[in-house]
C-alpha cells in the first residue's frame, strides 16, 4: 500500500511538474533560454555535458571550467578538410522584466479598489505588490537570469569553437542602444574576457548601429499596428474569481493578457527575489485554466508570427525590414573571410529582429495539412510558430562559418545552440547542413530581390479604373459609361480563366462592371469573366455570398455594409471584414480553382449562398449530398452577333464542403425557398444555399473549380490543378498565387526614386494581365479567347511578345484553331464567338506582329491563309457574315478603294463610320503585307513564293486606301461618296456617323504605317488660319494644335499614337513632351485614374510601354518609337535569357527631354529601337536634360 501512495505521489508530481514546464513555455516570447541555467536557481546543470576529448585537450587547464555548463552539441560530421573559421552571430537580450513599468502600474491599478476583490483577488493583490516592489524602476532591464543566460552561451560557444577564440583573435561585438541589451553584449564579452584574456575585443553600443542592428521600418510599424489578434477565449471565468463585477474592468481581456504575461515573465524575474518566489508563480499559475493559457498562449504566437514571421497575409514585410541586418552580416562575414585569422561578430538586439531575419533567411513556406512534417521537429514553417522554440529570451542565431585550404566557404546555421537546417519542405527544422557561402549569398540576393517584387505585388492598387475618371480629360470627349476605367479589383493569376471580383452589381448585363468604388453594399464574390474595363457583358458567372446568422438569398436582400477601409485587395488575395455578419471572408484563386475562406468572430451560424448569375433565367444548380459538391452551370448569350442567342457552351462550376459542421442547406427560385431541396433549373433568380456551424475564430475554406466545358471538367479541373499544386489549402493557393504574380512582374524591374511611380507602374501591368485568358480545361492545350482585338493589338498583345513570347505564341494559336475549326479568321472574338462588335480586322494585325517579331510557335502558314482570306473575300453563306465572320464591307472596300459614305454596314454593331472602317483597313492591309513578305522569305517553294509576292504588291497598293479618305483640300479625315466627292466636313471636334467613337481630328492620324506620307499630305493642304499659313510644317502645327487645344482624348484608343507622331516628323523632343504630359495628367494611382474604359488592358499597356520610353506605334513593323523613359533604371528579364536595360542619367529629377542615346555605348541613331535590338540584350542608355 505504501507502495503505491508513493507512486501516487512521484506520478503526480511529475505531472504538476510537466504542466509548469509547459506553462513556462507557453510564456513564448517570455520563457526563459532553454538550454540556460536554472530560472530557480541559477545554477547550470551537468547531466548534458557533452564534450568532445580532443577539444578538451585543446584547452588550457585554467579554462576547462568551462564544459561545468551543459553543452549543446552539433549533429552530423563537419566536411572533411573544413574547420571553423568565423562565428556570426545574433541574440536577443537575457531575461528581463516586463518592458516597462507602466505595464505592472496598469495591472495593480486595477486591484486599488478592494470593495470589487474576491477573497482570492485580495490575495493575488498581495502577490502583486511583491511583483511590484521587485520589479519598480526596472522595467525592461535585465536581469540577473539574463545575465547567467548570455554567460552560459558565451562558455558553450567558447567551448564548441576553441579555433575561434584563441589569443589575440578579433571579437567585434554591437549592440541595441537598449540597456538590456547592452548588458547582456557585456556579459557575453565580459565571459570571454575571462577565458581568454588575450582576445581583441571591440565592444561598442553606438545609435548610428540603430540602423541595422534593430531596424524598424514604415511599413513594419504599419503592419504591427493594423495587427490585431486576441485569444479566443472569453476573459469572464478568469476575472470573476478575482473581481466582484467585472464590468468595472475597462479592457477585461488585455487584464487577463496582462496577468499572463507577469505571470509566465516570473520564470525571468525570480532570480531576483531574496528567494525564489515559487509561491506566486504556481498561485498565478492557478488562476488560469489550460484552455486559457492556451488561448493567450497561440494568440501570442499568432501575432508574432504575422507581424516578424514569414506568415502568407503578412505581405513579407517582416523579411524585407531584416535586409539591413542581412547586409551588415553579409558584409561583415566577407571582410572577416578574407583575413588571415579567425574572428567573431557578436550582435546583441531583440526578439523581433532576431525573427525578422530568420524570416529573410529561411523562405519557409505555408503547407497544407497533408504536407506537413512532424511538428516537434519543425522551428519555423508552421501555420504558427512557437515563440518558445523561436525566441525565447536569450535566443540567438549563430553562423558558423568554416574554411579548407582552398579558401572555400561552408556555413552551418544554429538556432538557440541546435543545428537548423531546410528541409525539403522549405520547412527549417533540427539538423545539420552544411551550405557553401557564395552560393547562400546568391540565394539571398535572389531572395531580397524576389521581396521587392513581393513588396510591388501588394502595392498594387487593384481599385484603379472603378471608378469615375478624374483625369485631365475627363468630360471633353467621353460619355457615359465611357468615363469610367470598368476594371475589377480581382484576384486571378496572369491570364487565368476566372476573376475573382467582389461583387456589388447583380447583373450580366452589357456596360455594367460587377464592382464600383461608389458602391458600399457587398453581395457576395462573383466567378466573373468580364471583358474588363470596357462596355462587353459579363458571362458564365456565379456568385458566392458568406452571411452571419440569417439567412438572405437574393442579392439585394444579402447585400452587406462594408468599407474601403475593412478591404485588403491585392492580385493574389482579397480580404474584407463584414461587420454586420461578424464574418471575415477571404479569396484567393488560381486559374481554374479558387479557394473562400471564411472566419467568425463568434459562435453562429454562417450560410453559404450560391447562384448562377443568368439574367435569362437559364441556369442550374444541384446540391450533391453524396459527394458533398455543389454543382451549376450558367449559359452564355451572345450580344452584338446573334444578340440574346445561345453562345453554345455554359460556365461550369463545383464547390465542395465538408459536411461535418453541415446544419441545412436547400434550393431557391426567387423569394421560394425549399429547405432540403436538391435541384433548380431554367427560372429566374436560382440558387442554393449551405448552413454551417461556424465557431468563433475557426476559418472556414470552401475550394471552387471551373470550366467552359462540362461539369465533370470543372471537377476534373478543381482536383488536377489541387494536384499540381502538391494539395492545397488557402494560404497555399495564395502562395502559389502570388508566386506566379512574381513570374509576371519580373519581367520587368523598374527602379526609381519615387517608389509610388514605381507602385502605379506595376498596377498598370497588373490591368493588361486579365486579357486574352484560358478557357482550356487542365491537362489540354492551352487556349484563350476574349480579345478584344480593336483595342489590345495596339499595345497589350505586342507587350506580350515582348515579355512573354511564348505565351504570345500560344494565344495566337488559339486564333489560329478559331479559323481551321470555324471556317474565318476572327476580327473580334468574345465569349467563344465570332462578333463585329468593333471595327477592322486586327486579328490579322496580331498575328503579323507576333510573326515578324519572331514568335514561331504558332501555325503560320495557316494563320496567314486566313488572314488572306479575310482580306480578299467575304462569307459566301450570308449567315456566316450575319455571325459576324470577315470584315465587314470588305467588297465596298475592294471595288472602290474605301468605304463610301452610302455604303452602311447592317451586320455590325456600328453600322457606319465608313472613314474610320477604311483607314483601319488600310492599315490591315499593310500588316497581312508584311506577313506574306516575311512568310516570302523563308519560304522555299517558288509557286508559293509567287502567290505570296503578289499578295504582298497588292496589299501595299490598298495600304495606301487612306488616301482616299483623307481630304487633300483640308489634310482631314473626312467623309467621301460613291461619286469621289467629299462631305467638306468642317467640324473637327465633334462625334461624326463616319468615325469611330470620336471626331475627325482623331482619326486623321491613324496611319501609323505611312506618318511620313500622311504629313505629305496635310503639308500641301489649305492652311487653317493664318498662323497655320505662316508655319513651314503644318503636320507639326497640327499635332500641336491637337494637344494645345485639347483636342487630343487619351479616354480611347485611336490617340494613343498620336503622340509618337512628332518622332516621326522630325521633332522628338515633341514626343518626349506630350508623352510625359500625358503620363503625369491622364493617369493616376487612385480609384478614377484612367481617362478612359481600360479596354482589356490598353490603356493600361499605353502607360507600360510609355513609361518604359517607348511605343509600338506600328504593329506589324518590329519597330517602336522613342518615348521618354519615367524611370532611373528599367530592366527587361527576358524569356531568352538575355537582360536589356534602359537607363537614364537625370541632373534633375524632373528632367524627361533626351539629350542623347547610347546603345551598348554607340550612338542610337534614329528615333526608333528596334525588336531584334531589345532581344540582342544590352544597354540602352538616355542622357536626359
Amino acid at each position: 500500500m505504501n507502495r503505491i501512495v508513493t507512486f501516487i505521489y512521484i506520478w503526480l508530481g511529475c505531472v504538476l511538474s510537466m504542466q509548469a514546464q509547459t506553462r513556462h513555455q507557453m510564456g513564448g516570447i517570455y520563457y526563459a533560454y532553454p538550454g540556460g541555467p536554472s530560472a530557480q536557481t541559477g545554477t547550470f546543470g551537468t547531466d548534458s555535458c557533452c564534450v568532445l576529448d580532443s577539444l578538451k585537450g585543446a584547452l588550457p587547464d585554467s579554462q576547462k571550467h568551462a564544459f561545468k555548463d551543459s553543452l549543446i552539441p552539433s549533429s552530423g560530421f563537419i566536411p572533411a578538410g573544413f574547420t571553423p573559421f568565423y562565428v556570426s552571430h545574433y541574440g536577443r537580450h537575457g531575461s528581463r522584466w516586463m518592458a516597462h513599468d507602466d505595464r505592472y502600474v496598469w495591472i495593480c491599478r486595477h486591484f486599488e479598489d478592494e470593495s470589487n476583490l474576491t477573497p482570492l483577488g485580495l490575495q493575488v493583490k498581495g502577490m502583486l505588490a511583491r511583483m511590484w516592489e521587485n520589479a519598480r524602476g526596472n522595467g525592461g532591464k535585465l536581469t540577473r537570469l539574463g545575465a547567467l543566460q548570455h554567460q552560459g552561451i558565451a562558455r558553450r560557444m567558447f567551448a564548441h569553437f576553441p579555433q575561434i577564440f584563441v589569443a589575440g583573435n578579433q571579437v567585434k561585438a554591437r549592440s541595441s542602444i537598449s540597456d538590456r541589451c547592452a548588458r547582456s553584449m557585456q556579459a557575453f564579452t565580459s565571459e570571454l574576457q575571462l577565458l581568454q584574456p588575450q582576445l581583441n575585443l571591440d565592444v561598442k553600443t553606438d545609435s548610428s548601429d540603430m540602423a541595422w542592428i534593430a531596424p524598424v521600418s514604415p511599413e513594419i510599424k504599419a503592419l504591427a499596428g493594423r495587427t490585431k489578434v486576441e485569444p479566443l477565449i472569453s476573459p469572464d471565468r478568469f476575472l470573476r474569481q478575482l473581481f466582484r463585477d467585472i464590468s468595472k474592468i475597462d479592457d477585461p481581456m488585455k487584464l487577463m493578457i496582462e496577468m499572463h504575461a507577469i505571470t509566465s515573465s516570473i520564470q525571468d524575474v525570480g532570480l531576483n527575489f531574496p528567494v525564489y518566489p515559487v509561491d506566486i508563480e504556481e498561485a498565478l499559475n492557478a488562476l488560469f485554466t489550460d484552455a486559457e493559457f492556451q488561448a493567450i498562449y497561440e494568440a501570442n504566437n499568432r501575432r508574432m508570427t504575422i507581424v516578424n514571421g514569414n506568415e502568407p497575409t503578412n505581405e513579407s514585410i517582416p523579411a524585407r525590414c531584416a535586409i539591413p541586418l542581412w547586409q551588415n552580416i553579409e558584409a561583415e562575414a566577407d571582410a572577416a573571410l578574407r583575413a588571415r585569422q579567425s574572428s567573431a561578430t557578436l550582435r546583441f538586439g531583440h526578439d523581433t529582429a532576431l525573427y525578422r531575419l530568420l524570416s529573410l533567411l529561411f523562405n519557409t513556406a505555408h503547407l497544407p495539412p497533408s504536407a506537413k512534417d512532424d511538428e516537434e521537429q519543425v522551428v519555423l514553417g508552421d501555420d504558427v510558430d512557437k515563440m518558445d522554440r523561436v525566441v525565447p529570451m536569450a535566443a540567438n542565431l549563430q553562423m558558423i562559418f568554416y574554411k579548407n585550404a582552398r579558401d572555400s566557404v561552408l556555413v552551418k546555421f544554429m538556432l538557440n545552440e541546435k543545428d537548423i537546417k531546410i528541409n525539403i519542405l522549405s520547412q527549417v527544422e533540427y539538423g545539420t547542413c552544411y551550405y557553401p557561402w557564395n552560393q547562400w549569398k546568391k540565394q539571398m540576393h535572389e531572395r531580397i530581390h524576389n521581396l521587392e517584387h513581393i513588396r510591388q505585388l501588394n502595392a498594387i492598387n487593384t481599385m484603379v479604373g472603378t471608378a469615375q475618371s478624374n483625369t485631365l480629360s475627363v468630360g471633353l470627349f467621353g460619355k457615359g459609361s465611357e468615363e469610367h476605367g470598368q476594371t475589377l479589383p480581382a484576384v486571378l493569376v496572369p491570364n487565368g480563366q476566372n476573376f475573382w471580383t467582389p461583387q456589388t452589381q447583380d447583373t450580366e448585363q452589357k456596360c455594367i462592371a460587377p464592382y464600383y468604388y461608389k458602391d458600399s453594399l457587398l453581395q457576395g464574390f462573383r466567378c466573373s469573366h468580364w471583358i474588363v474595363g470596357g462596355c462587353m457583358q459579363d458571362y458564365g458567372s456565379f456568385t458566392v455570398a458568406a452571411l452571419g446568422d440569417e439567412l438572405r438569398l437574393q442579392p439585394e436582400q444579402r447585400a452587406t455594409p462594408f468599407s474601403h477601409a475593412d478591404e485588403v485587395s491585392h492580385p493574389h488575395y482579397y480580404a474584407v471584414n463584414l461587420k454586420k455578419e461578424h464574418l471575415k471572408a477571404e479569396m484567393t484563386a488560381l486559374s481554374h480553382t479558387s479557394i473562400l475562406r471564411v472566419t467568425p468572430e463568434k459562435d453562429q451560424l454562417v450560410h453559404l449562398v450560391i447562384n448562377p448569375n443568368s439574367d435569362e433565367g437559364q441556369g442550374y444548380i444541384e446540391i450533391d449530398t453524396l459527394n458533398h459538391v455543389v454543382y451549376g452551370y450558367n449559359p452564355v448569350h451572345r450580344i452584338y452577333q446573334g444578340w440574346g442567342e445561345s453562345a453554345g457552351f455554359s460556365g461550369h462550376f463545383v464547390l465542395a464542403y465538408d459536411a461535418k459542421d453541415l446544419v441545412d442547406y436547400g434550393v431557391f427560385e426567387g423569394d421560394n425557398r425549399i429547405d432540403k431541396g436538391l435541384k433548380m433549373q431554367d427560372k429566374p433568380r436560382i440558387g442554393a444555399w449551405l448552413t454551417f456551424r461556424g465557431k468563433a475564430g475557426k476559418a472556414m475554406e470552401w475550394m471552387s473549380g471551373t470550366s467552359f466545358t462540362s461539369r465533370q471538367k470543372a471537377l476534373a479541373n478543381l482536383n488536377a490543378e489541387n494536384y499540381n499544386y502538391g494539395g492545397l489549402d488557402f494560404f497555399s493557393m495564395m502562395q502559389f498565387a502570388a508566386d506566379l504574380w512574381c513570374d509576371r512582374l519580373h519581367t520587368i524591374d523598374v527602379e526609381h526614386r519615387d517608389q509610388a511611380k514605381v507602385n502605379q507602374f506595376y498596377g498598370a501591368l497588373y490591368r493588361c494581365s486579365f486579357l486574352p485568358h484560358e478557357v482550356s480545361d487542365v491537362g489540354e492545350k492551352i487556349r484563350y479567347d476574349d480579345f478584344s482585338m480593336w483595342d489590345i493589338y495596339r499595345a497589350e498583345l505586342p507587350l506580350y511578345t515582348l515579355i512573354t513570347p511564348k505565351r504570345s505564341g500560344e494565344m495566337m494559336q488559339s486564333l489560329v484553331w478559331m479559323y481551321q475549326n470555324r471556317g474565318w479568321l476572327p476580327t473580334f472574338p468574345c465569349w467563344n464567338s465570332y462578333t463585329a462588335a468593333m471595327i477592322g480586322d486586327h486579328g490579322s494585325a496580331a498575328l503579323a506582329d507576333a510573326y515578324v517579331k519572331g514568335i514561331r510557335n504558332f501555325d503560320a502558314a495557316k494563320a496567314y491563309e486566313g488572314m488572306r482570306m479575310n482580306a480578299f473575300s467575304t462569307p459566301y453563306i450570308y449567315k456566316e457574315y450575319q455571325e459576324g465572320k470577315g470584315r465587314r464591307a470588305i467588297q465596298s472596300y475592294i471595288d472602290n478603294g474605301y468605304i463610301p459614305l452610302e455604303d452602311m454596314v447592317e451586320d455590325a454593331y456600328h453600322k457606319n463610320e465608313q472613314t474610320s472602317r477604311t483607314l483601319e483597313y488600310a492599315y490591315d492591309d499593310f500588316a497581312v503585307a508584311q506577313m506574306a513578305k516575311a512568310l516570302m522569305d523563308s519560304c522555299q517553294d517558288n509557286a508559293q513564293r509567287q502567290k505570296y509576292q503578289e499578295d504582298y504588291q497588292e496589299l501595299m497598293r490598298r495600304s495606301e486606301n487612306w488616301r482616299n479618305v483623307i481630304n487633300p483640300a483640308s489634310g482631314w479625315a473626312d467623309g467621301r461618296f460613291e461619286n469621289g466627292k467629299w462631305l467638306n466636313n468642317k467640324d473637327l471636334i465633334h462625334r461624326k456617323s463616319f468615325i469611330t467613337e470620336g471626331a475627325a481630328c482623331h482619326y486623321t492620324w491613324y496611319v501609323p504605317h505611312n506618318p511620313e506620307g500622311l504629313f505629305e499630305v496635310i503639308n500641301h493642304s489649305k492652311p487653317m488660319d493664318k498662323k497655320e499659313k505662316k508655319t513651314e510644317n503644318k503636320a507639326v502645327a497640327r499635332l500641336d494644335r491637337m494637344f494645345d487645344q485639347g483636342w487630343y482624348w487619351h479616354g480611347n484608343e485611336p490617340c494613343h499614337q498620336i503622340a509618337y507622331l512628332y518622332d516621326a516628323a522630325g521633332v522628338p523632343e515633341k514626343t518626349q513632351e506630350r508623352v510625359h504630359h500625358i503620363l503625369e495628367t491622364e493617369y493616376n494611382d487612385t480609384p478614377g485614374g484612367l481617362s478612359g474604359n481600360d479596354d482589356a488592358g490598353q490603356m493600361s499597356a499605353w502607360y507600360v510601354f510609355s513609361s518604359l520610353g517607348f511605343y509600338p506605334v506600328c504593329p506589324g513593323t518590329p519597330y517602336y518609337y522613342i518615348g521618354t523613359p519615367s524611370f532611373d533604371k528599367v530592366t527587361l528579364n527576358l524569356e531568352n535569357g538575355r537582360k536589356f536595360i534602359l537607363s537614364a542619367h537625370r541632373k534633375d529629377a524632373g528632367n524627361y527631354l533626351i539629350q542623347s542615346a547610347t546603345l551598348n555605348g554607340k550612338p542610337l541613331g534614329g528615333y526608333r529601337l528596334s525588336h531584334q535590338q531589345i532581344l540582342n540584350g544590352g544597354e540602352l542608355l538616355f542622357d536626359m536634360q
